[in-house]
């Protein structure tokens, strides 16, 4: 999924060490005001244009691994870069706090947090995108702190530095919330994302900013967040005008089955990761006990459990777990995984984020060389889609030799001049994405 990844590990912290040099870094600048009830704001930062091109040049050069094909993505930051607008204005940059619940715990209490994006230009008006972030290892890897998440920051350079306010919940046990991670829980990261929509929009009235135009856009377990918070807002009646994914797990079950059941010599080593954490996470959220100890095997139980607490580094869980996802795993559990049987998949089906009739236009983007996603799983909700007509949703794909990174990019790229299809001409930049 989207990992901070093994090589993200390696690759945000040379981002951040590659744009150390840029201006207006993001730091806790103020306390918090409160808006509403159980909604406070802090003005974090600003990126400045130059900081917006910095990360859409030397920060991809670094997010897309160099030229090294043996280290890095299958394709280059050559390939992007010229693709991308220059920037239009910059950015102040905010942290959202809210009180909300959690649906799996009968509704306790919990903090959750998320960023909030204006651009600094003369209007009032912006067309809003809630950007879903991919898996992280890391509890700062998130939105909130844009600093440590270049996939944040490319959804900054890409839609803020062209006049979009954009949003993106941390989910819980991310960013300031302290709970267990919610890793790939379906109820509570709808919960979190929904709140975090509702937080935003009441800071922005405080700001006399308004929205008219609202788009949803995610990559990776993202884009699998995207679609679960879509289902919910079509069920509210909140108007979305248009929805994006890219290397969207829609099909949990199908999703992870695979590299259990059919390993691939090129797939991800992170995937091991994910595994190990949905274990864990669907122990905590669904509350059963042991669950993980039922999959995991007994030498590995406490590793990964530290690896879960953010105890251990991704390299050091990696390292401590060798032969990969089988390496990891119960031969009874990887029984499970070819039969389907069993609680956690049982889970994993219920959380699946496409079977219903959408009414919001939406693509959906699958690189063909995905080592994480198959375009065969990102696909599943235009088929289904079809299947119970809905013409409105389409599928394309992210590039023949697009990786999961690549596929991200590509798919930024393409994402962009089609929601401002959707927006007057005048939030448009001067090449008329």
């Amino acid at each position: 999924m989207t990992v901070a990844r093994p090589w993200c590990f390696a690759v945000c912290s040379l981002v951040a060490c590659v744009l150390a040099t840029a201006a207006a870094a993001v730091s806790a600048e103020q306390d918090f005001t409160p808006v509403a009830s159980g909604v406070r704001y802090r003005k974090i930062g600003s990126y400045d244009k130059a900081r917006l091109a910095e990360i859409l040049d030397r920060g991809l050069d670094t997010f897309m691994g160099g030229f090294d094909p043996s280290q890095g993505s299958t394709m280059k930051s050559t390939d992007f870069k010229a693709k991308f607008a220059a920037p239009r204005n910059g950015v102040t940059l905010y942290e959202v706090q809210f009180d909300s619940v959690i649906p799996e715990w009968d509704n306790q209490p919990t903090t959750g947090s998320g960023l909030l994006a204006i651009p600094e230009d003369d209007s009032k008006t912006h067309p809003l995108v809630s950007y879903q972030h991919g898996t992280v290892f890391g509890r700062d890897q998130v939105p909130s702190r844009p600093d440590d998440s270049y996939e944040t920051q490319l959804a900054l350079a890409a839609f803020a530095g062209q006049g979009y306010v954009v949003i993106g919940a941390d989910y819980f046990g991310l960013g300031a919330s302290r709970v267990p991670n919610c890793f790939i829980v379906a109820r509570g990261t709808t919960q979190s994302m929904l709140d975090h929509y509702r937080a935003s929009q009441a800071v922005l009235d405080a700001l006399g900013q308004s929205t008219p135009q609202f788009f949803v856009w995610g990559w990776s377990q993202g884009g699998w967040s995207t679609m679960q918070f879509l289902r919910r807002l079509e069920t509210l009646g909140i108007p979305v005008t248009a929805a994006a994914t890219v290397s969207a797990p829609v099909d949990l079950a199908a999703a992870f089955r695979r590299p259990i059941a059919n390993p691939r010599p090129q797939d991800a080593a992170w995937i091991k990761g994910c595994i190990s954490n949905m274990l864990w996470s669907q122990e905590e959220y669904a509350r059963l006990p042991g669950l993980a100890a039922s999959a995991i095997k007994p030498e590995h139980l406490a590793a990964s459990r530290k690896f879960f607490n953010g105890e251990l580094s991704w390299p050091e869980y990696d390292a401590s777990v060798p032969g990969g996802v089988t390496g990891l795993l119960q031969p009874a559990f990887i029984a499970g995984a070819e039969t389907g049987r069993g609680r956690f998949w049982d889970l994993l089906e219920e959380a699946g984020a496409y079977r219903w009739k959408i009414k919001t236009p939406l693509r959906a983007y699958g690189g063909d060389a995905d080592e994480a996603i198959p375009p065969a799983v990102s696909r599943m909700v235009f088929d289904f889609a079809t299947m119970l007509g809905s013409p409105q949703v389409e599928f394309f794909s992210a590039g023949e030799r697009a990786d999961h990174r690549a596929s991200y990019v590509s798919a930024t790229l393409a994402v962009k001049p089609w929601f401002d299809g959707f927006v007057k001409p005048a939030t448009k930049d001067s090449s008329g994405r």
